[in-house]
């Protein structure tokens, strides 16, 4: 790992993006991914990290297993929705029943080639960066892989200099509705999910292709509740918990708003007018908090 463009102990720095160090996904396995073979019914869900990628996992996995009763193995949702940059090794690309999904926190450039040339549906699912941030400060306390944060404080100056997993968050979220014309893609606000997460399934479903019957839409929802999804071993990786890979359990709360118990007033207006700066000609509006 000595040849890699550090960023920290944990991260190493490629096209501008900051992956995580381990024996997974070298900079040379990256740019393999631009020639993997995609097919036509392949389906890719694209999330920054921490903003709502589990979640819709879940959804995804639900339309399928309801359209298609093959679809479904006893796999959890990880395995049957693998993630392209992380699980290099494990082949990603093995063979598994159409439609296969595949999860992804690369930024446009970085996908498979095949995903613009062929018109693959893309699902991308962005939250308000606020809560991403506070997300990702405690998934950084238990995912192995990454270093521990000294404090909130150093956490927070890294996210807004792009520092953290997979670079800036502005760049990332500017980057996808940049290229909202030339790849076949459904912007899910993470928020709209909790105000009407059936109005979001049925909106997702058209995209994709999937008639589902008013009862088969109800049962998504209903397997899609954070509440269930917390209990429900398919999708709440308890299984890597158990395996060492977590130091906690990776669900915590699903709510939006969270940030407003770790920001102080002075983080907030600093965190505001760099968002100023970044997005002030970005179309898409942030849900900065939500009466739960």
């Amino acid at each position: 790992m000595d040849s890699l463009d550090l960023v920290s102990p944990d991260l190493f720095r490629h096209k501008g993006r900051n992956f995580v160090v381990n024996d997974k996904g070298r900079p040379e396995d990256l740019d393999a991914l631009l020639h993997a073979d995609i097919r036509p019914t392949d389906i890719f869900l694209v999330t920054y990290p921490k903003s709502g990628t589990v979640w819709m996992q879940q959804i995804l996995a639900q339309i399928m297993e309801a359209v298609h009763p093959e679809w479904a193995q006893n796999g959890t949702n990880r395995v049957q929705v693998p993630c392209l940059e992380i699980r290099i090794a494990d082949d990603p690309f093995r063979e598994r029943p159409d439609p296969r999904i595949f999860r992804s926190h690369l930024p446009p450039d970085m996908l498979p080639l095949g995903v613009k040339e062929k018109q693959i549906k893309v699902v991308y699912v962005w939250r308000n960066p606020k809560d991403v941030l506070v997300s990702l400060y405690y998934f950084a306390h238990s995912w192995v892989f990454l270093e521990t944060p000294q404090s909130f404080e150093d956490f927070f100056q890294r996210f807004l200099d792009g520092n953290t997993y997979m670079g800036s968050w502005f760049d990332h979220v500017r980057e996808y509705y940049a290229a909202r014309d030339q790849l076949n893609i459904h912007f899910v606000q993470y928020e709209n999910m909790l105000k009407d997460l059936r109005g979001e399934v049925v909106k997702i479903c058209a995209f994709l292709g999937k008639d589902l019957t008013d009862e088969a839409i109800d049962h998504v929802v209903e397997m899609s509740t954070f509440k269930n999804m917390k209990t429900n071993p398919k999708a709440n990786y308890k299984d890597l918990v158990e395996t060492s890979h977590y130091k906690t359990n990776t669900m915590r709360k699903g709510v939006a708003g969270d940030w407003k118990n770790l920001f102080t007033v002075a983080q907030n207006e600093r965190f505001d007018k760099v968002f100023k700066e970044k997005m002030s000609d970005f179309p898409l509006t942030c849900t900065w908090e939500m009466t739960q």
